[in-house]
């Protein structure tokens, strides 16, 4: 019965935050932050502190998630929460336990971005 309790505790999921929550943990410095948007796009705007992976370059994606700790937290977003699952989904099957992802993406985003 352990076993099975501790298989189960294992199971990674990834939780679908809202923005105001996702501003909470960015404030209090509890996750890393990634946007999965373009370089453009990122350029555009984008959360204070956040490390551009562009998901759409799925090799360069991979490659780049490579180089992240694994225990560590991460916040997940993109424009508009899309592409956000797709880049959420890799980081799990690649053994990331611990993974937000930001429901709407930036544009429900209300707080202040970096230009």
């Amino acid at each position: 019965m352990l076993a099975v309790v501790s298989a189960i505790t294992a199971v990674a999921q990834v939780k679908n935050i809202s923005p105001g929550f996702a501003e909470q943990k960015i404030n209090k410095k509890k996750v890393t932050v990634l946007d999965v948007r373009t370089k453009e796009e990122f350029r555009e705007g984008h959360l204070q502190g956040a490390i551009n992976i562009d998901v759409l370059d799925s090799a360069s994606f991979v490659q780049q998630i490579g180089q992240l700790k694994k225990r560590k937290t991460y916040l997940v977003y993109c424009r508009s929460g899309k592409r956000s699952v797709k880049a959420s989904d890799i980081l799990l099957q690649h053994g990331f336990k611990h993974i937000w992802n930001m429901e709407g993406g930036i544009t429900a985003w209300k707080g202040k971005t970096i230009q």
